[in-house]
């Protein structure tokens, strides 16, 4: 037994608070306030019970945090020996030149980000898929689920055209489901079906008109299709919804600047570089500013952007070209040179590379503003804006919150 310090009501051994009063029961040798108060030698047996529990509970922690201990140092030194043989490795390849140390560890940063990718992907679509599941209000509820949940499966493994195939076949069961309508619109959206995609996501819209994605989505590739009127109707009412999207922000940015509205473009494309400062945005920022004539702005921009990616071929080229207009010809012929370095199946510059004091110099490439479907070979430049875009796209939340975003200050 316990005594309570406060009541001197004895409690049993395995409770923590007192049973008569509530007070947390302390192991004391004397009760609160009891005065004269002798509990005798059932008090002291009760005390020495209580202190071999708490000793015999803290031998046992003990025993399991050694075993913690033990199990992280050898987790560590399998870890450190491998790095070594790692090390030693590729030393030995890349004095062998069958290795490039720096292909080699890019390669390795690529499989790691792809790993947190798919990941990542799976989870997106187990959330999806639940609210997918949740919106049914159908009678054929078990066919329903069994089509969704095989057919988000097989995209994560990467059959998307067949799990497709099994989305649609339960949209016809469930019309009016605004998320699966999405999904199959994003998923004909990755594989560069517009016309199906557009169909899906506009379906999806017309259930719900405040679905984020839905509405990212129709602006991005209403705008790959030349329609620049309902590409900035649907980016800004994205906008409104989440003023912190990238993508909405570099799509806005990329059509104002397509049609000569530099300032208005600028303010998208500033806001996208701080939401994501890449090298990329960072030359568009850049490249928006010399359009816009203003020389040193645009030269501060191009130069974080190659001290951001030296092996930037395209920023390297128009930093160079900015030092040649300006009469700076060393430091221009100095960028040249390593854009050429970079990608010397570049004709224009060889052509810069190879030029004289006061020659005219072939213009500054275009602002990098692709397809972002592969229907005809994309330049190397290019290829990087693409992915930037896409690196985003891949993220777009399917939360609850998502249908129905606000602009976070």
């Amino acid at each position: 037994m316990i005594f309570c310090q406060r009541c001197k009501k004895a409690n049993p051994n395995d409770v923590d608070f007192c049973q008569e009063c509530g007070t947390y029961l302390l192991v004391i040798s004397r009760p609160y306030n009891a005065g004269g108060f002798e509990v005798g030698d059932s008090l002291e047996e009760h005390l020495l019970e209580r202190v071999s529990a708490l000793e015999s509970a803290l031998n046992r922690a003990n025993e399991r945090f050694e075993q913690l201990l033990d199990l992280a140092q050898q987790q560590a030194t399998g870890s450190f020996y491998d790095h070594m043989m790692l090390e030693a490795l590729t030393e030995l390849l890349t004095e062998m030149r069958a290795v490039n140390p720096e292909e080699l560890e890019q390669r390795w940063r690529n499989r790691v980000v792809r790993h947190y990718e798919e990941t990542a992907e799976r989870e997106r679509l187990d959330e999806r898929c639940e609210q997918i599941i949740s919106a049914y209000r159908g009678t054929e509820r078990e066919e329903f689920i069994d089509l969704v949940e095989e057919g988000t499966l097989l995209i994560t493994e990467g059959r998307t055209r067949r799990g497709l195939r099994l989305l649609e076949s339960a949209l016809a069961m469930d019309e009016n489901n605004a998320e699966l309508s999405f999904t199959v619109g994003e998923y004909y959206f990755h594989l560069g079906k517009s016309l199906d995609s557009a169909i899906n996501l506009r379906r999806a819209l017309d259930i719900h008109a405040d679905h984020f994605g839905a509405r990212l989505l129709l602006g991005l590739l209403s705008g790959d299709e030349g329609e620049s009127e309902s590409a900035k109707i649907h980016l800004q009412r994205a906008l409104t919804m989440d003023d912190n999207s990238f993508a909405a922000h570099y799509g806005m940015g990329r059509l104002l600047a397509r049609e000569g509205k530099l300032d208005q473009a600028l303010v998208h494309l500033k806001r996208a570089l701080s939401l994501n400062p890449t090298p990329e945005m960072y030359y568009l920022v850049g490249r928006t500013y010399w359009e816009q004539g203003s020389a040193d702005k645009a030269l501060k921009h191009l130069q974080k952007a190659v001290r951001l990616d030296p092996r930037f071929d395209v920023a390297q080229y128009s930093l160079g070209f900015i030092y040649w207009q300006s009469n700076r010809t060393n430091e221009a012929r100095e960028h040249f040179r390593a854009a050429y370095e970079i990608n010397p199946q570049e004709t224009d510059y060889r052509a810069a590379v190879e030029a004289h004091a006061g020659d005219e110099l072939p213009r500054l490439p275009g602002f990098g503003w692709s397809s972002l479907f592969s229907r005809r070979k994309t330049k190397m430049a290019e290829a990087r804006f693409v992915e930037l875009l896409w690196r985003d796209l891949n993220i777009i939340s399917v939360s609850p919150a998502a249908l129905r975003k606000t602009p976070r200050k």
